[in-house]
């Protein structure tokens, strides 16, 4: 068997950027446009691509996916064993490793692992052998021949059983040289919207477990519920990654919007802001169910994102002046907001974590100071109380606690997600409110020359240290 030089995609980091590691799937698998299929009279490439096509017509994505991908094993580890010219030895296994690695749903793993399973299955009867092809057929009395009954029996105990035998059915239908069938360039994005899917899915899953009883009566009490280091693992790893591919995308006009420190010799980075249109993984994690089910359980109906931002806080940062949001917030009539505060980096007095005050009841808004952050004197009276958070903790609060951060004095910096919900019978005015904010407080790459945006920022710069 002669394939093309490969990618090790065996080595592939699991926590690179989804873009990453789909550019090395991709490179791998165009490796194999000449590569021989065992003596098939089709490429490599070619017969994962026609049964794939077959697939997808099922609407099954994990399905449709290990089609594309079955084979995959054959190219992702140069130092596997050969299997006397057919290929590599225990590709099935080899393919599992690598899909599981790349981050596809556990599902698309075990089909791959399982094809070469199906046609010992398949091959205790007659009809199928004698259907098999001249490689199969070899390939089948190296990787044990057909079943026993008590492999057969597990075999169909397994309840993927019935996909296992579809994706075989699509594996020995895609040999027909000259198909005429989706390219590659068709799955990258089928490709990468899985993975980010995977990925999500990761982040969110400890959002999904409802509020306690304790939980809900903290909330009550305290307008500020605290749920440290729910995101762990792999979810933060992910979580981390994201946070730093927005904090790499370029200024573009008319899209994500990037904000920048007051008073920095050079350009710092303060905040980037109106960012889930463009950003699948976050979308799911800041308006997918689990978060929303939280937020509705501590608004009392349903929820809905109002705005949504990431301030990075970079080493030297500046601190926000304390304030309430809710004066900030009352641009379309709105009362009442719950942010939900996501920290990526640990939260502590010496990077400039959040402090908080005594809750305040909806409606209440203390003396302000002109620009609409709290009076000097209201805020040297107030109790404050510094709000220390592991990375990975989840805050929420409403929009009346009064709150305030100091200077970044550390040399890390110290991320962290706003993400704020409004009442969903309020309306939905997120379109809204990013309209109106760019327009009157536009992000840099789209300011108009000789004009003072500050001086007309009003409730869309409040207690910021944004130029």
């Amino acid at each position: 068997m002669s394939l093309a030089p490969c990618t090790a995609l065996i080595d592939v980091d699991p926590r690179a950027p989804v873009t990453a590691r789909v550019d090395a799937l991709m490179a791998t698998l165009a490796a194999a446009t000449q590569a021989d299929y065992i003596g098939e009279p089709v490429t490599q490439l070619a017969h994962g691509l026609q049964a794939a096509a077959r697939a997808q017509a099922t609407g099954d994505e994990a399905l449709t996916l290990a089609a594309l991908l079955h084979d995959v094993g054959h190219l992702a580890d140069p130092s596997a064993p050969d299997m006397q010219g057919l290929g590599a030895v225990n590709h099935e296994g080899i393919g599992q490793a690598v899909l599981d690695r790349l981050g596809f749903a556990p599902a698309v793993g075990r089909l791959v692992e399982s094809h070469v399973a199906a046609k010992r299955y398949l091959a205790r009867r007659a009809a199928y052998d004698g259907k098999l092809s001249e490689a199969s057929r070899q390939t089948l009395a190296l990787q044990g021949g057909p079943m026993t009954d008590a492999e057969a029996a597990a075999f169909e105990a397994d309840p993927l059983h019935r996909q296992m035998l579809r994706l075989r059915g699509f594996d020995e239908a895609a040999k027909i040289p000259g198909a005429d069938v989706p390219g590659l360039d068709h799955w990258r994005p089928i490709i990468e919207a899985h993975l980010r899917a995977q990925e999500a899915a990761t982040v969110v899953a400890p959002l999904t477990t409802p509020l306690t009883p304790a939980q809900l009566a903290a909330w009550r009490r305290d307008a500020l519920l605290v749920l440290p280091g729910a995101l762990a693992g792999d979810a933060l790893r992910t979580l981390h990654t994201w946070i730093e591919e927005l904090q790499g995308w370029p200024e573009t006009p008319g899209r994500w919007m990037k904000y920048f420190e007051r008073g920095t010799e050079a350009r710092q980075l303060c905040r980037v802001e109106d960012f889930v249109p463009y950003h699948a993984g976050l979308a799911q994690l800041l308006c997918g169910d689990a978060l929303m089910a939280r937020l509705g359980e501590l608004m009392g109906e349903p929820a809905c994102l109002f705005k949504e931002k990431i301030n990075y806080k970079l080493p030297g940062g500046a601190g926000f002046t304390a304030h309430q949001d809710a004066p900030a917030f009352d641009t379309f009539g709105h009362r009442y907001h719950i942010t939900v505060l996501i920290a990526v980096d640990p939260q502590t007095r010496a990077n400039g974590g959040l402090e908080f005050s005594d809750p305040v009841a909806e409606g209440e808004l203390l003396p302000q100071r002109p620009g609409g952050a709290v009076a000097e004197a209201t805020e040297a009276a107030l109790p404050w109380r510094p709000l220390d958070l592991p990375a990975g903790s989840v805050a929420f609060f409403d929009s009346y606690i009064p709150h305030r951060s100091g200077t970044n004095a550390s040399d890390q910096p110290r991320r962290g997600l706003y993400v704020t919900y409004n009442r969903a019978a309020d309306g939905d005015r997120r379109a809204d409110y990013f309209a109106d904010k760019r327009a009157t407080f536009p992000p840099e790459i789209e300011r108009e020359p000789g004009v003072d945006y500050l001086a007309r920022a009003g409730r869309y710069n409040v207690g910021n240290p944004i130029r």
